[in-house]
């Protein structure tokens, strides 16, 4: 039992270290998708999605990247944007 709770958390540790350098290199990508799509707009969802973007950047910044992520995601989905991830 203890041999295989040991193998569990390994595998989750591996798995943590291969998706957080994947995910820190996504964040700017995404950003900038944003920032392009909500551009010149003036309207309510342009506005939230570049707040969104910017509370994106601020947490990819420090260092946490599946919220920045996350926030990312509901800043396109504001301004009805599909997202490219790598």
């Amino acid at each position: 039992m203890r041999r295989l709770i040991t193998s569990i958390a390994a595998g989750a540790l591996a798995l943590g270290l291969i998706a957080g350098p994947a995910l820190a290199a996504q964040c700017p990508l995404l950003i900038k998708q944003i920032n392009d799509a909500a551009g010149n707009r003036f309207d309510a969802a342009g506005n939230t999605a570049k707040a969104l973007a910017a509370e994106a950047d601020a947490l990819h910044k420090a260092a946490k990247h599946a919220d920045s992520v996350a926030k990312a995601e509901e800043a396109a989905k504001a301004i009805g944007l599909t997202l490219q991830k790598k």
